[in-house]
């Protein structure tokens, strides 16, 4: 139990300054994209979606890449490719996994206390 709450202590401080820090050093939108994430995530009933498995393997890996494919990939699926394009602006790889990992160990919850 103290180890999840260092978890969400550790995690609410990453994101925290993700999302305080000035907008041309980090990703422009970390909240939609944790939200995105999630929805991506939750998909995993469309036998189709291989988004949610490159999304965990890019975390387990470390590979924000991998990260970022799967989740552009559920973003032409459904429909967002814009929105994407416009929230990962200036994102870097590190940024990608560290809010990827923030949601698959904290959740949703997580993300929807930071919606704008």
């Amino acid at each position: 139990m103290a180890f999840r709450s260092y978890s969400a202590i550790l995690a609410s401080l990453l994101l925290s300054s993700l999302i305080a820090a000035p907008a041309a050093a980090v990703c422009k939108s970390p909240k939609n994209i944790c939200k995105h994430i999630d929805e991506c995530l939750q998909r995993t009933s469309d036998p189709n979606n291989k988004a949610a498995e490159q999304i965990t393997e890019g975390v387990r890996t470390r590979n924000g890449r991998i990260v970022w494919t799967g989740a552009e990939a559920c973003a032409r699926d459904l429909g967002r490719k814009r929105q994407w394009d416009d929230w990962t602006r200036q994102c870097s790889d590190v940024e990608y996994v560290s809010i990827a990992k923030v949601e698959m160990e904290i959740g949703k919850t997580y993300c929807d206390r930071y919606s704008q």
